[in-house]
């Protein structure tokens, strides 16, 4: 169904993305009514207005109008909050018709049947406020007659008496006159006039960014759209899934086929399978979607994020994060009349006496167990926790692990973990081995065995070489590297403190630590994107900071990497011009990727898909060395030996490689040495033994 022709209530997508362009649009106003030296921004104004006009439905567009004008008001007075209503109405229109996929002449003639309406909204305002009117009136005659008067001035003194000059000064008062006289006409004029210039200054500005980003799917993939949200008893448990299959719109493939399962109160299962093999799909169905094919059988709806009902807890606890303090984010959204021991649960969850501690100070383990409390909190019977441990340092995923496990005993729920780890599938009660969208009732190899999977003893040098260069001298210098967030803030965090390092040139290197250790932080700054409170950072002898892309980093979360609208097209603009069609196809096959996935949309991918599809941008242009953060992070086994196998052709091929990763056992067979970061502080360095 689409989007224009839903109905029912607005839906959760559409009012958090008006809630976000609604606050960036105050956010412009303000700032350009308090400060008049950015005045201009103004112009920017009805571009977020826009995108709400374009990506949701009018309703939500008045909605958001109606807000952000009282907010306005609020923060700077009537007018800002008449800005607001014009960005909206401007803005709005743009989208409108840019939804509707209409030319200029239809919005040529949309803006002269606006204008005049909006000049006579206008004349209404200042009709109803009178003392603001004789302010304007007031301030135009005084502007315009000292204008007039400085011309006199200049008249007396030119040859003549200046003439010519004098009669524009007094044609300015006649003019002054008959503005102050006929105050509604003037001003419903230059408002017509202005709403005509405005809107097609808008339809220039933001018929560009409106398509750039049309691609990109505005669609909550949790919400069902053709159904209106149901008020009813929340009765998740047993839920049994038969022959469902499930197709996302635009799709050319399922990403579900006849998939039969049942869920009981109580249970433990684990989901696993590889990267695309439709387990975050089987979590969203498990969680109220309907299916496009099959049937879902469960006593009551799935009442997601009710008391009672489903819980999920996702890969990244930061975007479930809503509360300034812990205890405040733990009852977020609750009921008024829902009554939580805060303490007794966030004990339950490892975060005993952290109540009042800031949200923004817990480590990433820390902030995954916030973000199970949240769910707790809720009392589910069904918690889906997708993936949860993906981000977290070995000593906070073996906690984790223990908490969700014991949960089915101590609450009865049921819980469900899709995982790529065989530890984790093993303390479950059963697994579900998902293998192209279908359930594969054989168990994956690398469940069966010992380990997670085998590790290339020998890496097999590439053909033709990853990279040209050749090792040598010390490339990368850190010479008491010092860093603080929001330096000289009541809020200061150190993130690193006097990290001294060398890295040579076609060395591997292994950087590790607990979450919140400084990890992320070193990386960046080894990149050049972000520049040290103190010490110093070189790469090859000059500032990293300076050569911004000559080091090339792959990010922890690997969307937020790609920027094209294909794959494809985010590998070439990452390795630049001289990056063909070809060398993608070969980068593809180099990171375990189909060659067809050049074509694909980034947004179809899976996470593990495009971890790998980042690193393949990272290689692009044959880069001398390559800073990964976490890139086995979300990978199923396979994809997993897959990119250890690549590590070790990078080194082979003279590539200089930094890795920071919690999957010590892996990533140290491809790497020389292992530096640990504590609380900001280089603490140890190991050589592995490996040589190249």
């Amino acid at each position: 169904m689409s989007e224009e022709h839903i109905a029912g209530p607005l839906r959760p997508h559409e009012i958090a993305l008006a809630a976000v362009l609604g606050g960036l649009t105050v956010a412009t106003i303000v700032v350009a009514q308090v400060l008049p030296i950015l005045t201009s921004v103004a112009l920017l104004a009805p571009v977020p207005m826009a995108l709400v006009g374009q990506r949701t439905r009018p309703r939500a567009l008045i909605a958001v109008v109606v807000a952000a004008a009282g907010v306005s008001f609020a923060l700077a007075g009537l007018s800002a909050a008449v800005s607001v209503v014009g960005a909206g109405v401007i803005g709005g229109l743009v989208g409108e018709l840019k939804r509707r996929r209409r030319g200029l002449w239809s919005f040529a003639a949309a803006s002269l049947l606006v204008a005049p309406i909006m000049g006579g909204l206008s004349v209404l305002v200042f009709v109803v406020l009178v003392p603001l009117r004789r302010l304007l009136l007031e301030s135009l005659e005084n502007t315009v007659t000292g204008f007039a008067k400085a011309l006199d001035e200049i008249g007396t003194r030119l040859p003549g008496g200046g003439q010519a000059v004098g009669q524009i000064a007094d044609g300015l008062r006649t003019m002054s006159t008959a503005i102050v006289q006929y105050w509604w006409a003037w001003l419903w004029l230059s408002s017509a006039t202005g709403t005509v210039l405005s809107l097609f200054v808008a339809w220039w500005l933001v018929g560009g960014v409106i398509e750039r980003v049309r691609a990109i799917p505005s669609v909550d993939t949790l919400d069902e759209p053709s159904r209106r949200i149901a008020v009813s008893t929340p009765g998740p448990l047993p839920v049994e899934l038969e022959q469902v299959g499930f197709r996302y719109p635009g799709a050319r493939e399922p990403a579900l086929r006849d998939v039969s399962m049942r869920i009981a109160p109580g249970e433990f299962v684990a989901i696993v399978g590889p990267n695309g093999s439709g387990k975050s799909t089987v979590a969203k169905i498990l969680a109220g979607r309907a299916p496009t094919t099959g049937r879902v059988r469960r006593p009551g709806d799935p009442g997601l994020g009710c008391p009672g009902g489903t819980a999920m807890v996702l890969q990244r606890p930061e975007t479930q994060m809503l509360g300034a303090r812990v205890a405040d984010d733990v009852v977020w959204g609750l009921p008024d009349d829902v009554r939580i021991d805060v303490e007794e649960l966030l004990a339950e969850v490892g975060l005993a006496g952290l109540a009042d501690r800031d949200t923004a100070d817990l480590s990433g383990g820390q902030q995954q167990r916030l973000a199970l409390a949240a769910a707790l909190a809720r009392n589910p019977a069904l918690l889906i926790a997708d993936e949860v441990t993906a981000m977290v340092d070995p000593a906070g995923r073996g906690e984790l692990l223990s908490v969700l496990a014991a949960l089915p005993r101590r609450r009865g729920l049921a819980v469900v973990l899709i995982t790529h780890r065989a530890d984790e599938a093993a303390a479950a009660d059963r697994v579900v081995h998902l293998r192209d969208g279908q359930v594969d009732q054989a168990p994956p190899h690398w469940l069966a065995g010992a380990g997670e999977f085998e590790v290339p003893s020998q890496p097999v040098r590439p053909s033709p070489p990853i990279s040209p260069h050749r090792p040598g001298q010390t490339l990368i210098e850190l010479d008491g590297i010092g860093h603080r967030y929001l330096s000289g803030s009541p809020w200061e965090v150190t993130a690193l403190r006097e990290v001294t390092l060398r890295v040579a040139r076609g060395e591997g290197l292994l950087i590790v630590g607990g979450n919140g250790s400084g990890k992320s932080t070193l990386a960046w700054i080894l990149a050049g994107l972000t520049v040290p409170t103190s010490g110093t950072a070189h790469y090859d002898g000059s500032p990293i900071s300076k050569q911004v892309g000559a080091v090339k980093l792959t990010f922890q979360h690997a969307r937020l990497q790609l920027q094209r609208p294909t794959l494809g097209e985010d590998i070439q603009a990452a390795g630049g011009v001289e990056v063909g069609s070809l060398e993608v196809a070969h980068l593809l096959d180099e990171v375990g990727l189909p060659r067809e996935f050049a074509a694909r949309s980034t947004d179809a991918l899976s996470g593990g898909q495009m971890r790998r599809g980042v690193l393949a941008g990272a290689l692009a242009g044959h880069p001398e060395i390559v800073v990964a953060d976490e890139p086995l992070a979300g990978l199923d086994p396979q994809a997993r030996a897959d990119v250890v196998a690549l590590f070790g052709r990078m080194r082979a091929a003279g590539l200089t490689l930094i890795v920071i990763s919690h999957d010590l056992d892996e990533i140290a067979a491809v790497c020389d040495r292992q530096v640990e970061l504590v609380d900001g502080v280089l603490v140890d360095a190991v050589t592995t033994g490996v040589a190249w």
